[in-house]
């Protein structure tokens, strides 16, 4: 299963805007609270008249009732729906509920009615699931309609026991209070709610790179025993090639053949040798201070013995002199599976460009190859995807991981005239990793 099934990418936490789905479990409990919402609104109905003497025409209230049980069920059926439902569909479903509570306090006493405090379910629920912003603009409604429900008695105020005309000191406190409380809700609750929030992506966002760390060592654990396993077999390969060589010699059609083995097997050797010079010359200069100008054509010249049919040609672009890097395998490895990558696409057409500034420096890696379609590119590096097949974007992944540990960025974009250009960003004063 790929991790972005499992966590959200961090590459897209705090986007997707109004029209971006929610959570399912947020939808659950928006659901649940409609519910209890409509119980409580019907059992106190008859609560109210018998115990509270309270009337009103029971044709509309029974009408907004049904309105918002209809609400409930469209709810219910955009939960299930596999387009959920964005932030602002679940405002609008949650500015209907004040709407239709101020209507039904209105139809019941107004202001006069103890059960107008529960114009603040929907704001309470607003700051909790939703943005901050739009916890705010709740907080407008529901003063608003608090405003208006004392401005504009209702017809059933005497009903209540109070005059329509007269606004006493009782009513203007609890008018004051419910103010006070709204600002309090949307200034206290929606911050600790958008924190909890945070916490939760940073969590995910954790888990997920301990498992993609996790799968990664496991692929380099079979990497390495494999090419431990492979120096034998090939070594007798070699061997065998020139017994048959030295065999058939003079033998007019095998020799070609052999020849050809025997430079295969040959070209195996040098790979697998440079393969292992270039990892310890990595792990002997790990730590050691270099100009960046040259630690990107040292590492250049190495990958060019492994993938001699690509050249990368470096263009450094920061004003002044390089500055210095300091050397890391785990960054080397980074640039060096993005130049994989890169040579891979496209072998005849591959760039390195070098940035810099007072805060960061940037290496991209630069080809002109199929690129990626919108959806893979948001999770490279992410998920294992790639135009190659089988190998599933384990460059990208590896030099994600590489550079993630020394603090840094790898972003992934589209290049001017086709291809991709995957650039390296990391701090000037790296974090110690000791």
């Amino acid at each position: 299963m790929p991790l972005s099934s499992r966590f959200p990418s961090p590459s897209l936490a705090g986007r997707g805007g109004a029209f971006a789905p929610l959570p399912a479990v947020t939808l659950h409990r928006l659901l649940a609270a409609r519910v209890v919402l409509l119980l409580a609104e019907l059992a106190m109905l008859p609560w109210a008249h018998h115990y509270l003497d309270i009337t009103w025409p029971l044709d509309k209230v029974l009408g907004l009732i049904a309105l918002q049980a209809g609400l409930g069920l469209l709810l219910w059926w955009q939960t299930r729906s596999a387009r959920g439902l964005g932030t602002a569909g679940a405002f609008a479903h949650l500015l209907a509920d004040a709407l239709i509570l101020a209507l039904l306090v209105y139809w019941s006493g107004g202001e006069v009615n103890p059960v107008i405090s529960l114009l603040l379910v929907p704001l309470i629920l607003c700051a909790v699931a939703l943005p901050w912003g739009y916890g705010w603009a709740m907080t407008a409604v529901v003063i608003t309609l608090y405003s208006l429900l004392v401005f504009f008695p209702a017809p059933q105020t005497v009903a209540c026991g109070t005059s329509a005309g007269a606004l006493s000191e009782h009513l203007s406190g609890m008018w004051g209070n419910f103010l006070i409380t709204a600002l309090l809700v949307t200034a206290v609750v929606a911050r600790l709610a958008s924190a909890l929030r945070e916490r939760e992506i940073e969590l995910a966002r954790s888990r997920e790179v301990a498992l993609r760390d996790q799968h990664l060592f496991a692929l380099g654990m079979q990497a390495a025993a494999a090419a431990h396993e492979l120096a034998t077999p090939v070594a007798t390969l070699a061997m065998t090639v020139d017994d048959l060589q030295a065999d058939y010699a003079g033998d007019d059609e095998l020799g070609p053949a052999l020849q050809r083995m025997q430079a295969q097997v040959a070209q195996i050797r040098t790979v697998l040798g440079h393969i292992t010079a270039a990892a310890g010359a990595a792990r002997s200069r790990s730590g050691q201070t270099e100009s960046l100008a040259r630690w990107l054509q040292q590492t250049l010249e190495h990958w060019h013995l492994m993938r001699p049919q690509s050249q990368a040609p470096l263009q450094l672009r920061g004003a002044g002199e390089p500055p210095a890097v300091r050397i890391d395998a785990g960054l080397t490895a980074a640039l060096v599976s993005l130049l994989n990558n890169a040579a891979d696409a496209s072998p005849a057409d591959v760039a390195v460009e070098a940035d810099w500034d007072a805060q960061q420096l940037r290496v991209s890696v630069l080809d002109r190859g199929p690129g990626l379609p919108d959806d893979r590119l948001a999770r490279a590096g992410y998920d294992f995807v790639s135009t190659k097949g089988q190998t599933r974007g384990l460059g990208l992944a590896l030099a994600r991981a590489g550079i993630e540990r020394l603090g840094g960025t790898l972003d992934v974009a589209r290049r001017d005239g086709g291809g991709l250009r995957a650039t390296l960003r990391w701090p000037r004063q790296m974090p110690s990793l000791s």
